[in-house]
C-alpha cells in the first residue's frame, strides 16, 4: 500500500505545473460555478494500489464533503497541450477557461 499523502492544491498550480500532477483524478468542491484559480482541490491516490472494494484512495473531502471528480492528470495535460498548440503563450485565465470547458463538455475549447 502506498504512503502518499493527499494535499490540497490550487487550480492555478495544477494548470501551471502539469508535470507535477499525478495521473490520478483531481477533485474539487461540488459547485463548479464558484471555482476560480485560487480554488483548492485534491488528487486522489491511485486506486490500483487498493483492494477493488476499497474507497481508501479517495480524499476525505470526497467522502465527507461531496467533492466531485473533475479530470485526471493525463486529461489536464491534454487540455494544456491543446491550448499550447492553439496559442503561443496562453494565459493562466485561458488555461482555466479551457479546463472548465473540457470538464463541462468533454471537448477541447477552440480559441
Amino acid at each position: 500500500m502506498t504512503e502518499e499523502k493527499m494535499n490540497l492544491i490550487s487550480i492555478s498550480d495544477v494548470l501551471s505545473h502539469p508535470e507535477k500532477n499525478p495521473e490520478t483524478w483531481f477533485y474539487l468542491p461540488p459547485n463548479s460555478k464558484e471555482w476560480n484559480l485560487h480554488t483548492k482541490g485534491i488528487f486522489s491516490l491511485d486506486s490500483f494500489d487498493f483492494p477493488p472494494d476499497s474507497d481508501d484512495f479517495l480524499p476525505e473531502q470526497v467522502k465527507n464533503n461531496g467533492w466531485i471528480e473533475t479530470l485526471d492528470g493525463a486529461s489536464i495535460e491534454d487540455v494544456i497541450d491543446n491550448l499550447n498548440n492553439q496559442l503561443e503563450y496562453p494565459t493562466i485565465d485561458q488555461l482555466f477557461q479551457a479546463f472548465i470547458y473540457y470538464f463541462e463538455n468533454d471537448a477541447f475549447l477552440v480559441f
